[in-house]
Formats: C-alpha cells, sequence, structure tokens
C-alpha cells in the first residue's frame, strides 16, 4: 500500500479492516467471511461494501489533503475536534461529544444546531479543500452503520433496510391505541366523514384500529379540500385520491406484523407499502417531515391534553 492507503486503512474500523482483509486479501467469498466474522449474510454484503467504498473515500481524500480540515477552516473548534473524534477515531456520536469538550454539546438540540451551522459555514467558503471535506462528512454519514448529522442534513441512506425505519415509526405509531386511541379515531371519524355520491368531490384516509373495526380499518370518506388535507397532516394520516389506494394502505398497515415476520416477506412488503404511499395526495408533506418517535409522541400530547382539559370542565359543572 501506498502513503495513502496507509491512512486510509488506519481510519478504518478494526472489523472493517477485517472484511477487507478476508475478502480482498484471502479471496474468501462473502458467505464464508460471514461466518468467520459471525455476521448474517445481507449485515455481511453492507459490511463490504461500507468497508471498500470507506476505504476508497479516505484514499482518494488522502490523495489532495493533508487532513481533514484545512488549518484555516472556519468551522469552529468543538465541530472539528467531533468530526476527527467520529472520522478518524472512529467513536460514537456520544463519545464524539465528550470529546469535543463542551458541555453544552451534549444537549442534542443544541449539538445539532452548531453540526447544521458548521456544515452551512463549509458550504459558503467555496474552498475546494473545504467542499472536499464537507463531501467526505455527507457521504461518511451516508455509508456509515450509524447516522452523525441532524435528520435534515442527511442524505438517503445507502442501506435500503434503513429506508423502512420512518416508515416502521409511522406504522406503529398508527397502531398503537396508546398513540391513536379510539376516542381521537371517533372524533376524526364525526368531524371529517364526508358523504356524497360525487366520486370527484372526495378524498380517502384509512383510519386504523384493529380493536374498533371489522377490517382492522375503517375507510373514512373526506371533502376534497387543502385546509381539510392540511389537518390530517396535523395527525399524520396519508389521504388517498381513491377509495381502492386508501383500501390497500390500511390493508398493509392492519398486516405489518405478519407480512414482515421474516425476511422474505419483508423484501416484498416493503416495496409494495412505499407504492402505495407514494400515491398519497399529501405524500411530501407527511414524508418530508422530519419525525420519529419523539415529534411523533409530541403531536399527540396537545390532543391528549385538550381532551383532560375538557372532560375536568364538565366534572366541575
Amino acid at each position: 500500500m501506498n502513503e495513502y492507503q496507509k491512512k486510509a486503512w488506519d481510519y478504518l474500523n478494526p472489523e472493517e479492516q477485517q472484511c477487507l482483509f478476508l475478502t480482498l486479501g484471502t479471496g474468501k467469498s462473502s458467505w464464508e467471511a460471514g461466518e468467520y466474522l459471525k455476521k448474517s449474510h445481507y449485515k455481511m454484503l453492507e459490511l463490504r461494501e461500507r468497508s471498500e467504498i470507506f476505504f476508497r473515500m479516505f484514499t482518494e481524500f488522502f490523495e489532495n489533503h493533508t487532513s481533514i480540515f484545512r488549518p484555516d477552516c472556519p468551522c469552529q473548534e468543538d465541530f472539528k475536534d467531533y468530526i476527527e473524534a467520529l472520522i478518524c477515531q472512529r467513536k460514537t456520536r456520544k463519545e464524539a461529544l465528550y470529546i469535543s469538550g463542551c458541555s453544552p454539546n451534549l444537549i442534542y438540540e443544541i449539538s445539532n444546531r452548531k453540526i447544521e451551522k458548521n456544515i452551512e459555514l463549509l458550504k459558503m467558503t467555496k474552498n475546494p479543500w473545504d467542499l472536499d471535506t464537507l463531501k467526505l462528512i455527507l457521504n461518511f454519514d451516508k455509508w456509515n452503520n450509524f447516522r452523525i448529522l441532524p435528520n435534515r442534513l442527511q442524505q438517503p441512506s445507502a442501506y435500503k433496510r434503513r429506508m423502512n425505519k420512518k416508515a416502521k415509526i409511522h406504522i406503529k405509531y398508527l397502531l398503537d391505541p396508546n398513540k391513536m386511541p379510539e376516542w381521537l379515531l371517533v372524533k376524526i371519524k364525526e368531524r371529517f366523514y364526508y358523504k356524497s355520491r360525487k366520486e370527484y368531490k372526495r378524498y380517502w384516509v384509512a383510519l386504523i384500529s384493529p380493536k374498533i373495526f371489522k377490517q382492522g380499518y375503517f375507510l373514512l370518506p373526506i371533502r376534497k379540500d387543502d385546509q381539510v388535507v392540511q389537518e390530517m397532516n396535523k395527525y399524520y394520516l396519508y389521504v388517498f385520491g381513491n377509495k381502492e389506494d386508501a383500501d390497500s394502505f390500511g390493508f398493509k398497515v392492519v398486516n405489518y406484523k405478519p407480512q414482515t415476520s421474516v425476511v422474505r416477506l419483508g423484501l416484498k412488503y416493503w416495496p409494495e407499502y412505499r407504492e402505495i404511499v407514494k400515491k398519497a395526495v399529501n405524500y411530501n408533506a407527511i414524508n418530508n417531515l422530519e419525525f420519529n418517535v419523539k415529534t411523533l409522541d409530541i403531536a399527540y400530547e396537545p390532543l391528549k391534553k385538550n381532551r383532560i382539559s375538557r372532560k375536568s370542565s364538565l366534572s366541575t359543572h
């Protein structure tokens, strides 16, 4: 190996080094290497791809630059310490935040804002070294086995299984009777049910509840109106242009567990699910939201509090 490759090799973690040694150095197949490293086949394929990408990416970077950040880089020092701990030392995000030496960084909301600010500084300088550093950080985040950047800065994951993460959170939320309780579904049904014989005047929503609906879901016709769609967005509910698509979505959500119980079934389930939700008229509005378990819980809390306050006021009269 030349000096750049040796430096790139040092930036790989021990598992990635082992993987490259077994697959490229000894010529073992991914199956054989997976058995040696005690990895399932699909995880071994991910590891091999990540190892090769990182080795090539680091080599190409160090052929042009001596370090990740140029000496007069505009970024803050604690941000540089954070990135170097992640990429050079391959620390976890929490460990890297400790290494940055600034205690407020341990609060994710603060550290995320700082990361976003420094990424913007790299974009604005137009310096070729800074732009290469930016590219390195973004690609590392994309291919690493855990994310290092805030959601809004992330490129789509290189791994297909991670593309399902947001969908899984959403599905589990819809199926959770504590998050989408019976009273809330009844209220949505009462408020937005739109009776019309003219199909072109209606949209459709699948309300999910295996407990209260015979099929596990109810197909709710709603008025074809932008304000009504915006109301559905508040509940993180997909809105469809026809009843058939809403029906397909409801069926997929209710059958999430049995249809993803084994890998073979999951490989069929997720492409079909993604194809259905892309047909939703509010697909971009829902899918582009930076939601996770925490934000979905936050969306539910005001509804819960309003219901409790109404109950309290009624009991005092």
